[in-house]
Protein backbone atom coordinates (compact mmCIF):
# COMPACT_ATOMS: atom_id res chain seq x y z
CA UNK A 1 0.00 0.00 0.00
CA UNK A 2 2.02 2.66 -1.49
CA UNK A 3 0.83 6.21 0.03
CA UNK A 4 0.46 8.44 -2.83
CA UNK A 5 -0.02 11.99 0.07
CA UNK A 6 -0.51 12.47 3.66
CA UNK A 7 -2.72 15.21 4.92
CA UNK A 8 -1.13 16.41 8.00
CA UNK A 9 -2.70 18.98 10.78
CA UNK A 10 -1.64 22.35 9.52
CA UNK A 11 0.82 23.97 12.16
CA UNK A 12 0.42 27.09 14.02
CA UNK A 13 2.58 29.73 12.71
CA UNK A 14 5.26 30.94 15.38
CA UNK A 15 5.82 34.95 15.11
CA UNK A 16 9.45 35.24 13.78
CA UNK A 17 12.25 36.79 15.55
CA UNK A 18 11.91 39.67 13.46
CA UNK A 19 8.69 40.14 14.82
CA UNK A 20 10.43 40.16 18.27
CA UNK A 21 12.66 42.26 17.84
CA UNK A 22 10.48 44.99 16.21
CA UNK A 23 8.21 45.20 19.22
CA UNK A 24 11.50 44.93 21.81
CA UNK A 25 12.30 48.49 19.68
CA UNK A 26 8.59 50.36 19.72
CA UNK A 27 8.61 49.23 23.69
CA UNK A 28 11.69 50.65 23.97
CA UNK A 29 10.99 54.20 21.83
CA UNK A 30 7.60 54.20 23.75
CA UNK A 31 9.34 54.11 27.43
CA UNK A 32 11.96 56.63 25.96
CA UNK A 33 8.65 58.71 24.87
CA UNK A 34 7.21 58.17 28.55
CA UNK A 35 10.54 59.15 30.08
CA UNK A 36 10.50 62.71 28.06
CA UNK A 37 6.65 63.34 28.72
CA UNK A 38 6.97 62.70 32.52
CA UNK A 39 10.74 65.02 32.30
CA UNK A 40 7.88 67.66 30.84
CA UNK A 41 5.41 67.04 33.08
CA UNK A 42 7.83 68.17 35.99
CA UNK A 43 9.58 70.95 34.51
CA UNK A 44 6.44 72.81 32.68
CA UNK A 45 4.86 75.30 34.57
CA UNK A 46 1.82 76.14 32.36
CA UNK A 47 -1.35 75.00 32.78
CA UNK A 48 -2.66 74.53 29.15
CA UNK A 49 1.07 72.28 27.83
CA UNK A 50 0.69 70.83 31.43
CA UNK A 51 -2.95 69.48 30.13
CA UNK A 52 -2.02 68.36 26.79
CA UNK A 53 1.22 66.35 28.69
CA UNK A 54 -1.15 64.62 30.51
CA UNK A 55 -3.17 63.30 27.68
CA UNK A 56 -0.33 62.77 25.27
CA UNK A 57 0.67 61.11 28.39
CA UNK A 58 -1.92 58.19 29.23
CA UNK A 59 -1.95 57.65 25.16
CA UNK A 60 1.59 56.87 24.77
CA UNK A 61 0.65 54.76 28.18
CA UNK A 62 -2.06 52.71 26.81
CA UNK A 63 0.50 52.15 23.23
CA UNK A 64 3.12 51.08 25.83
CA UNK A 65 1.22 48.81 27.84
CA UNK A 66 -0.36 46.98 24.60
CA UNK A 67 3.38 47.20 22.95
CA UNK A 68 4.35 44.60 26.24
CA UNK A 69 1.58 42.88 25.94
CA UNK A 70 2.26 41.84 22.28
CA UNK A 71 5.71 41.29 22.66
CA UNK A 72 5.22 38.87 25.86
CA UNK A 73 3.11 36.59 23.96
CA UNK A 74 5.23 36.69 21.13
CA UNK A 75 7.86 35.50 22.88
CA UNK A 76 5.81 32.69 24.98
CA UNK A 77 4.52 31.58 21.76
CA UNK A 78 7.65 31.35 20.69
CA UNK A 79 9.43 29.37 23.01
CA UNK A 80 6.73 26.75 23.24
CA UNK A 81 7.66 23.48 21.55
CA UNK A 82 7.01 22.01 18.94
CA UNK A 83 3.73 20.11 18.09
CA UNK A 84 4.04 16.77 16.91
CA UNK A 85 2.58 15.85 13.20
CA UNK A 86 -1.16 14.50 13.54
CA UNK A 87 -2.15 12.65 10.41
CA UNK A 88 -5.64 13.50 9.17
CA UNK A 89 -6.11 11.97 5.75
CA UNK A 90 -3.91 9.70 3.53
CA UNK A 91 -4.56 8.93 -0.22
CA UNK A 92 -3.44 5.32 -1.54
CA UNK A 93 -3.65 3.59 -4.56
CA UNK A 94 -6.25 0.91 -2.58
CA UNK A 95 -8.84 4.29 -1.20
CA UNK A 96 -8.58 6.94 1.39
CA UNK A 97 -7.59 6.58 5.26
CA UNK A 98 -9.39 8.33 7.70
CA UNK A 99 -6.67 8.77 10.33
CA UNK A 100 -9.40 10.66 12.74
CA UNK A 101 -12.01 7.69 12.41
CA UNK A 102 -9.39 4.90 11.97
CA UNK A 103 -11.04 3.67 8.83
CA UNK A 104 -10.06 2.61 5.43
CA UNK A 105 -12.00 3.25 2.48
CA UNK A 106 -11.53 1.44 -0.61
CA UNK A 107 -12.21 3.77 -4.11
CA UNK A 108 -14.87 1.15 -5.43
CA UNK A 109 -16.74 1.59 -1.89
CA UNK A 110 -16.96 5.22 -2.05
CA UNK A 111 -20.16 6.30 -4.07
CA UNK A 112 -19.30 10.30 -3.82
CA UNK A 113 -16.39 12.61 -3.32
CA UNK A 114 -17.56 16.57 -3.47
CA UNK A 115 -14.51 19.36 -2.56
CA UNK A 116 -17.63 22.45 -2.32
CA UNK A 117 -15.61 25.66 -0.87
CA UNK A 118 -12.44 23.28 0.91
CA UNK A 119 -14.32 20.68 2.40
CA UNK A 120 -14.19 17.44 1.08
CA UNK A 121 -16.92 15.33 1.76
CA UNK A 122 -16.74 11.70 1.28
CA UNK A 123 -20.33 9.27 1.07
CA UNK A 124 -20.39 5.66 1.23
CA UNK A 125 -23.74 4.21 0.26
CA UNK A 126 -22.86 0.98 1.38
CA UNK A 127 -21.53 2.32 4.97
CA UNK A 128 -23.27 5.55 5.78
CA UNK A 129 -21.07 5.31 9.24
CA UNK A 130 -17.87 5.88 7.11
CA UNK A 131 -19.42 9.33 5.47
CA UNK A 132 -16.85 11.90 6.19
CA UNK A 133 -16.21 15.40 5.80
CA UNK A 134 -12.77 17.58 6.52
CA UNK A 135 -11.92 20.98 6.26
CA UNK A 136 -8.72 20.81 3.56
CA UNK A 137 -7.84 24.59 5.22
CA UNK A 138 -7.13 22.39 8.75
CA UNK A 139 -4.40 20.57 6.94
CA UNK A 140 -0.85 21.07 4.98
CA UNK A 141 -2.27 20.62 1.34
CA UNK A 142 -2.39 23.86 0.09
CA UNK A 143 1.22 24.11 1.25
CA UNK A 144 1.84 21.44 -1.21
CA UNK A 145 -0.44 21.76 -4.08
CA UNK A 146 -3.70 23.73 -5.32
CA UNK A 147 -7.27 22.54 -4.97
CA UNK A 148 -6.81 21.99 -8.37
CA UNK A 149 -3.90 19.44 -7.96
CA UNK A 150 -5.47 17.79 -5.51
CA UNK A 151 -8.47 16.71 -7.22
CA UNK A 152 -6.15 15.75 -9.79
CA UNK A 153 -4.57 13.21 -7.64
CA UNK A 154 -7.68 12.01 -6.26
CA UNK A 155 -9.08 11.66 -10.16
CA UNK A 156 -6.27 9.22 -10.93
CA UNK A 157 -7.41 6.68 -8.69
CA UNK A 158 -11.24 7.89 -8.11
CA UNK A 159 -12.47 6.50 -11.80
CA UNK A 160 -16.22 8.74 -11.07
CA UNK A 161 -16.55 11.97 -11.17
CA UNK A 162 -15.63 14.31 -8.38
CA UNK A 163 -17.83 17.45 -8.12
CA UNK A 164 -15.67 20.46 -7.30
CA UNK A 165 -17.09 23.96 -6.53
CA UNK A 166 -16.16 27.16 -4.95
CA UNK A 167 -18.51 29.96 -4.05
CA UNK A 168 -17.73 33.32 -5.03
CA UNK A 169 -16.66 35.71 -2.45
CA UNK A 170 -19.39 37.49 -1.62
CA UNK A 171 -19.02 41.89 -1.20
CA UNK A 172 -21.23 41.72 2.28
CA UNK A 173 -23.72 43.85 0.47
CA UNK A 174 -26.76 41.55 0.75
CA UNK A 175 -27.85 41.46 -2.80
Amino acid sequence: MKTEITLYKSRQRKPGYVTIIFFMFTSLALLAALCALIYLLLTNSDSFKFLISIIVLVLISALFYGSVKILIRCITEQRTPEEEAVEILSITQTGIFNHKAKQQLIWDEISEIQIVDAVISVTVDLYPEKDFQLHLGDTDVYTDMTRDDFAKLLQGHYKKEIYTYNSPLSCGCGG
